[in-house]
């Protein structure tokens, strides 16, 4: 499902960057450091600009320009997971980015969240997410 997805949305997903064109700006928000510069690497590895966010109200903040993808962890220090996804979903600005949620938690999806939302659950398959994102990006 997120494969067809982010296959929808490639037209999008083309970013120049000066004389560099990344595939995706991708927005983690991901508490534990480890986690957070794991994901960068990855996905400056794949070619995408990752933006790194080590709590939600970072994250939220850095949310201008819009990114093409974001990556977000449920348990954050402050507003957890759900909060920021609410956040980007109400508004309308940030409401068609895809979320994926990574998390050791369950997700739940909120009932008053639309827009397209995918979970993958910690731990998952490393290779999985580079995977996934290459579909797009090629």
């Amino acid at each position: 499902m997120l494969a067809r997805r982010l296959l929808e949305l490639r037209p999008r997903f083309r970013i120049a960057h000066g004389r560099k064109e990344a595939e995706l700006r991708i927005l983690v928000i991901e508490d534990d450091p480890d986690t957070r510069d794991m994901y960068g690497r990855m996905l400056r590895d794949e070619g995408h600009e990752a933006v790194l966010a080590a709590d939600g109200v970072e994250g939220l903040q850095l949310m201008e320009p819009p990114p093409d993808l974001v990556i977000l962890d449920l348990s954050l220090p402050g507003m957890d997971g759900y909060d920021i996804l609410r956040a980007i979903k109400a508004d309308p600005t940030t409401a068609e980015i895809p979320v994926l949620v990574v998390s050791v938690n369950r997700f739940d999806r909120p009932d008053d969240v639309g827009g397209f939302v995918a979970a993958l659950r910690k731990p998952f398959d490393l290779p999985l997410l580079p995977a996934m994102l290459a579909l797009v990006g090629r």
